[in-house]
């Protein structure tokens, strides 16, 4: 049986300044155009679906096929689903004690401005909280059999924290009234004792 590709590498916005959706981002380098960030992979009869119609599949559509793929291959390959509430809280403890201390040490405090901390705020959120919590949002996706239906819902609570967290430090999206973290996320997976 010979081996064949079914594949095909489609360009989001398209490596040719004239090719569909190129006025999108008109401004894209030729090298940025060549990034796997501006690739995804399709069939080629969606291939050729959504560059016929590009005014139907217009970038953002793209891109969130892409996301959505990215999260399923990271559910299906390194978050574990486990048998127990028990082995769940275990996991989800080291997480939620990691983002607990960096935010104790260096989190916002009303009346508290220093530089300093503020620097080492933003530091940690990058390099720990924001990484722990796109685990802990996969992790109980994944294991959402495990949860109750109030977990569940704070679970919901708790992915619309982590996208805002990641739009204001990781977009400068500093629109106002975005969501704190769910203090019942403090008790998820924890029976009664």
């Amino acid at each position: 049986m010979e081996n064949k590709n079914v594949g095909e590498l489609a360009h989001i916005i398209p490596a040719s300044p004239d090719g569909p959706r190129a006025a999108e981002d008109p401004n894209l380098s030729r090298d940025d155009r060549a990034l796997a960030d501006n690739v995804l992979v399709l069939c080629p009869t969606c291939h050729t679906m959504i560059d016929k119609a590009p005014e139907q599949y217009p970038s953002e559509v793209l891109q969130e096929w892409k996301q959505r793929s990215k999260d399923a291959r990271a559910l299906a390959h390194g978050t574990p689903v486990l048998a127990t509430r028990a082995a769940a809280r275990a996991l989800v403890q080291d997480l939620l004690d990691t983002n607990n201390a960096v935010f104790r040490l260096y989190g916002p405090v009303d009346d508290l401005f220093d530089d300093a901390r503020a620097d080492q705020w933003r530091r940690h959120l990058r390099e720990s909280i924001i990484p722990n919590n796109q685990q802990l949002l996969r992790f109980l996706r994944a294991n959402r059999a495990l949860l109750t239906t109030d977990e569940r819902s704070t679970v919901d609570e708790f992915a619309v924290h982590v996208k805002e967290l990641e739009d204001r430090h990781l977009r400068g999206d500093w629109t106002p009234g975005s969501t704190k973290f769910p203090s019942r996320m403090a008790t998820i997976l924890k029976d009664d004792q």
